[in-house]
């Protein structure tokens, strides 16, 4: 696991002395959760301080969140505290769960900005920049002096995510990938990360195949309202997406992309539990192309869906219950803090591939 921060090049984002001008503070949010060795946070805290260690230097603060949510009321806080004059810049260190708790913390505040220092085990949403991005967004003092860019955002109900909102067998999967992933991944946390990554997939398996026979869930009726159309029916998965990648990879719903003010909806038919191990080994070989049959719908505005039966939603990793929820594009939601080697013309490289 490569640490340390690489000295980047000044094009493409602002110099240290502008910088200094416009954004004042600085909140780095860690997931300790997301470090197989304690060591390995540490070094990455080391790195901040390094950015930092200057006498003129902008004021910076360092928060370890050790529990879901934690970080939202600490970014309102530090928010609060630093006034409507100072911009302040949130750093998401981790994984997508820490992501999904820096952005329901600093959007809605006018003066703040999100940078994220992708350490996660898929960081999807890192993902829509090309591949392979993730060491240039883990350049420390890149992220401090870099450009924003605006990017949309999923609201669904009181909480806000950048990528995916899954109903059905899908958040189905990831919940029971996520329970199996807290009960075992203990054993292989200081594994290579070839051996991880295998895990990774095994236990995603493991969960499909769990989920293959959760027939209640993948045959559900649902009321379905899309941009004031009625798509109601029984589905096995209802896919929400405004970026192109889920769950290390996988694809969302269709050619989504972070800067169209479009939600991408894909309603999957209800399947037989063979098809779901297929469609489940299909996203882990990254060909989700083919099946289950799907309807797919550019959304304009929201997407409303309702069932007798308790929803199971993932909402970028997070798994919630609901009967009834409404679902709506927020455009230029949060001011996103760009890698600085990447171009500015070509700036959402991974676009979805086609399903064709």
């Amino acid at each position: 696991m490569k640490m340390g921060t690489s000295k980047a090049s000044d094009r493409d984002f602002m110099s240290i002395e502008n910088i200094k001008s416009t954004v004042t503070k600085h909140l780095f949010i860690i997931n300790p959760m997301s470090f197989r060795r304690k060591t390995y946070m540490d070094a990455i805290i080391r790195d901040i301080h390094s950015c930092f260690d200057a006498p003129d230097s902008a004021d910076y603060e360092i928060y370890v969140s050790r529990f879901p949510r934690a970080a939202i009321g600490k970014i309102r806080e530090y928010a609060e505290k630093a006034g409507n004059g100072a911009i302040i810049r949130v750093y998401a260190v981790g994984g997508d769960g820490i992501l999904f708790d820096c952005l329901n913390g600093v959007i809605g505040l006018p003066n703040a900005e999100l940078a994220v220092i992708p350490y996660g085990n898929s960081n999807d949403f890192v993902r829509t920049f090309g591949a392979k991005k993730e060491e240039l967004f883990r350049d420390i003092e890149a992220q401090i002096r870099s450009r924003t860019i605006p990017a949309d955002a999923i609201l669904c109900g009181s909480s806000y995510a950048l990528n995916t909102c899954t109903i059905g067998i899908d958040a189905y999967m990831v919940h029971k990938a996520a329970e199996l992933n807290a009960r075992y991944a203990r054993y292989w946390n200081r594994a290579s990360s070839r051996t991880r990554k295998f895990m990774h997939n095994l236990i995603f398996f493991a969960s499909v195949l769990i989920s293959s026979f959760a027939f209640k869930i993948k045959n559900q009726s649902y009321t379905v309202l899309i941009d004031g159309k009625d798509a109601s029916g029984q589905y096995a998965a209802i896919a929400i997406s405004t970026a192109p990648c889920y769950d290390g990879g996988k694809n969302g719903a269709g050619p989504a992309m972070p800067d169209d003010s479009r939600i991408n909806v894909e309603l999957s038919k209800s399947v037989t539990p063979f098809n779901v191990i297929r469609f489940g080994m299909e996203r882990i070989n990254k060909k989700h192309n083919k099946s289950p049959p799907h309807i797919s719908y550019i959304v304009e505005s929201e997407i409303t869906v309702r069932s007798e039966n308790p929803l199971v939603l993932q909402l970028d990793g997070e798994i919630l219950l609901d009967t009834n929820i409404t679902v709506k594009i927020i455009p230029a939601a949060v001011r996103l803090v760009m890698a600085g080697d990447i171009p500015e013309d070509d700036t959402y490289e991974g676009r979805a591939e086609s399903r064709e």
